[in-house]
C-alpha cells in the first residue's frame, strides 16, 4: 500500500511538471571550426534541445558534403528534491571538405519543433591553403564561429609552439581601457605547463576578466598556418599615465609530447611510446601608445573616462533641526568606474556634512567595467529655515565621441522646522550670537546639575555567595570540557587509523566510478574522477588533508616513506596527464583505458610501500 502511494505521488508530480517542461526554451545552434585547410575534412553540427522534424539543410557553397546528415539523439530525466527536469536533444552531423581558399559563410539551417520553425545561427569558416601544418589533434577541435583579437603577433608563425599577448588596441587615451589576451599556440600535443610568469602590467591598472576555468582549445589561422589555440588569461587594462608603456613578456615552459620512433613493428601496433619535451618560450613585449586627454578639461573633471549617466536623490525634503538626511548620487555606465572619486557637492554653510560612503556594483567585461558607483552623503541641518543644494555636476571624457561631456542633476530644496532640546535652549538663552558661535555652546563648558540624588554604593561581587557559585560552576564546566576534548582526540585517532586502512578500498570505488564515465565517453568527468581517486588515496594513506597536498610536497613526503623515485616520477606524470587531459583529451597517449590501468597499478604499488600506522 505504501509503495502504491509513492508511485501515485511520482506520477502526479510528472503530470504536473509536464506543462512546465513543454515550455522550455528551444535553442538551435550550429558549430564548426573557425579555420580549416583546403582538402581537409571537418565536422559541421546542428544541435536542437528538443525533438525536431523536417530538418532543412542550407546551401553549403564552396564546401563538399562527404557524409550526413547523421542524426543522433539523447535524453535525460533528473529528480532532485522532488523536482523533475527533463532534457532532450537532437544533433545533425555532417562531414565536410573545403574546396577553395577564402572566408565563407554557411547560411542558417531550419528545423520544426511542435509546428514551429526555428533557424540556427550562420557559420563563418576561414579556408586557408592546404598543407600538412594542421595536426591530428587540431582537426578534432571544433568551436562556434566568432572573431578574434585585432592585434595578433604573427611573427612566430611557422613555429610548432609559441605564446603571445594579443591586445585589441595599441593606441588609446589615458584612462581608456584595452583588453589583453594571453594565449598559447601549438601544432604539437601538449602534456602540461610549468614555470608560468604572467606580465606585471607595470603602468596599468588591471582587472581580470572572467574566463573558463579550463583552457578550451580552438583553431586559428596565423599567416596561413593553422594552430590549436588556448586562452590562459584575459585582462582589462587601464593606462595610468600618457606616453609609451610596454607590456612585458609572458613566460612559460610548455611540456610537449612527442612520439618516439621504434624499429619494432609491435611498438607501432600497440601505440608506440612517447617522450615529454619541455619547451621554454616567451611572448614578445608590446608597446602601447597612450595619448594624454585633451587640454580643455572642465573644472570638475576628476579622471572619469567612458560613457556614463548620473542621478541624484534625497530621502527627505522636510525635517526638523538636527535630523539626518541622505543624499545619494549614482553614476552608471561603462568605463573606469572604480577610479571615480566622490563628487563635490555645494552644501549650505549651516549644515554638518560627513564623509561620503562609496558603494560599487560592477562587472568586468571586454567593453570595460560596467555597472554603477554610488556616493551617499549624510548631512544634518542644525537650524530652522529653507536650504537649497545647488545642482551637482559630473564631467567625464566620452570614449565614443572623444570629447568631454558634463551632466547635471536638479536642484534640491529642504525645509527645516524648529527642533527641540539643545537648539531651543541655545536660541532662547544666548541672543546676539551668530549661528556658528551657538554651535559650540555646551561643548566646551558644561552647566552645573543641581537636582540629583546620591545612591548607596553596592557591595562588591568578591567574597559573596554569587562569586563562589560562579567559581564552582566554572570549575565543573572546565573539567567536563577537558573530558569531552580527550574523548574527541581519541575518536579522531581511531578515524584516522580507519581511513588509513581503507584508503585502497575507497580509491578502488572511485576508479570504478571512472570506468562508468569511460564507457559514456565522458572525458572530462573520467579524468576528474581519476584525479580524485589519486589525491583521495594519498590523503587517507598519509593522514594529510587534501587541501594541504600538492605535487611538490607529495614528492618529498613519499621519499620519506622510502617510495622509489621511479614510482614518484610516474605519479607526477600521471597527475600532469590527467590535469591537462581535462581540456585537451586528444593529446593524452593511450587514451582513457591506459590512464585507468596506470592509476590502478600505481595505487597498488604505493599501498605496499607506504606504512604510516
Amino acid at each position: 500500500m505504501i509503495k502504491q502511494n509513492k508511485i501515485r505521488q511520482l506520477l502526479l508530480s510528472v503530470v504536473l511538471l509536464l506543462p512546465v517542461l513543454s515550455f522550455a526554451q528551444v535553442t538551435f545552434k550550429a558549430t564548426a571550426p573557425r579555420v580549416v585547410a583546403v582538402g581537409e575534412q571537418f565536422r559541421l553540427s546542428y544541435s536542437v534541445n528538443a525533438k525536431g522534424s523536417n530538418f532543412s539543410q542550407p546551401d553549403f557553397g564552396k564546401f563538399n558534403v562527404l557524409s550526413g546528415p547523421n542524426v543522433s539523439s539523447s535524453s535525460s530525466v533528473q529528480i532532485i528534491n522532488g523536482n523533475m527536469t527533463q532534457s532532450v536533444s537532437y544533433t545533425y552531423n555532417y562531414i565536410m571538405m573545403a574546396t577553395a581558399e577564402g572566408k565563407f559563410t554557411i547560411p542558417p539551417a531550419s528545423v520544426n519543433v511542435k509546428s514551429k520553425t526555428y533557424k540556427s545561427n550562420a557559420v563563418t569558416i576561414e579556408v586557408v591553403k592546404g598543407s600538412a601544418t594542421a595536426s591530428a589533434s587540431a582537426r578534432s577541435q571544433t568551436s562556434s564561429s566568432g572573431g578574434g583579437q585585432t592585434h595578433v603577433d604573427k611573427s612566430n608563425a611557422g613555429k610548432d609552439v609559441f605564446v603571445a599577448v594579443n591586445v585589441n588596441k595599441k593606441s588609446l587615451y589615458q584612462g581608456e581601457s584595452l583588453v589583453a589576451d594571453i594565449k598559447v599556440y601549438t601544432r604539437k600535443d601538449l602534456a602540461g605547463f610549468d614555470d608560468i610568469k604572467f606580465p606585471p602590467f607595470t603602468g596599468f591598472w588591471s582587472q581580470d576578466i572572467e574566463a573558463p576555468t579550463q583552457i578550451q582549445l580552438h583553431r586559428e589561422n596565423v599567416n596561413g598556418v593553422i594552430y590549436n589555440v588556448g586562452l590562459f588569461k584575459k585582462v582589462l587594462l587601464f593606462p595610468q599615465r600618457s606616453g609609451n608603456i610596454t607590456i612585458d613578456p609572458f613566460k612559460i615552459t610548455l611540456i610537449t609530447q612527442e612520439r618516439v620512433r621504434s624499429s619494432s613493428p609491435f611498438d607501432d601496433f600497440f601505440g608506440g611510446s612517447y617522450r615529454r619535451v619541455p619547451v621554454k618560450t616567451a611572448s614578445k613585449p608590446i608597446n602601447i601608445k597612450v595619448k594624454p586627454l585633451p587640454a580643455d578639461k572642465p573644472k570638475d573633471f576628476n579622471g572619469a573616462v567612458g560613457r556614463f549617466k548620473m542621478s541624484a536623490t534625497i530621502d527627505k525634503n522636510k525635517v526638523k533641526a538636527n535630523e539626518a538626511i541622505n543624499l545619494k548620487i549614482r553614476i552608471t555606465g561603462t568605463g573606469n568606474l572604480k577610479l571615480i572619486k566622490p563628487l563635490n557637492v555645494d552644501f549650505p554653510p549651516d549644515i554638518d556634512v560627513y564623509d561620503p560612503k562609496t558603494s560599487l556594483n560592477t562587472k568586468v567585461t571586454t567593453s570595460g567595467i560596467t555597472g554603477s558607483i554610488t556616493f551617499t552623503y549624510l548631512f544634518i541641518p542644525r537650524y530652522a529655515g529653507t536650504y537649497r543644494i545647488a545642482p551637482i555636476t559630473f564631467s567625464y571624457f566620452d570614449t565614443s565621441t572623444k570629447t568631454y561631456k558634463t551632466i547635471t542633476t536638479r536642484e534640491f530644496e529642504i525645509t527645516v522646522e524648529k527642533g527641540s532640546g539643545d537648539e531651543e535652549m541655545t536660541s532662547g538663552v544666548v541672543q546676539g550670537l551668530s549661528k556658528e558661535e551657538v554651535k559650540f555652546i555646551g561643548k566646551d563648558i558644561r552647566f552645573l546639575k543641581t537636582n540629583f540624588q546620591l545612591k548607596k554604593k553596592e557591595l562588591p561581587l568578591f567574597n559573596s555567595k554569587l562569586f563562589y557559585l560562579v567559581y564552582i560552576v566554572s570549575l565543573v564546566l572546565f573539567v567536563l570540557i577537558l573530558i569531552i576534548r580527550r574523548s574527541q582526540i581519541k575518536k579522531n585517532a581511531n578515524q584516522a587509523k580507519l581511513k588509513n586502512r581503507k584508503a585502497n578500498k575507497v580509491s578502488r570505488k572511485r576508479l570504478k566510478k571512472a570506468v562508468g564515465f569511460m564507457k559514456q565517453s565522458n572525458d572530462e568527468k573520467f579524468y576528474d574522477e581519476i584525479l580524485k581517486a589519486i589525491w583521495g588515496y594519498l590523503s587517507d594513506k598519509l593522514l594529510i588533508p587534501v587541501s594541504e597536498l600538492s605535487k611538490d610536497n607529495v614528492a618529498e613526503i613519499l621519499e620519506k616513506h622510502n617510495v622509489d623515485k621511479e614510482n614518484i616520477t610516474e605519479l607526477m606524470q600521471l597527475l600532469d596527464a590527467c590535469e591537462f587531459a581535462r581540456f585537451a583529451p586528444a593529446s593524452v597517449s593511450g587514451g582513457m583505458e591506459e590512464i585507468y590501468k596506470k592509476a590502478g597499478k600505481l595505487i597498488s604499488v604505493l599501498d605496499q610501500k607506504i606504512k604510516v600506522i
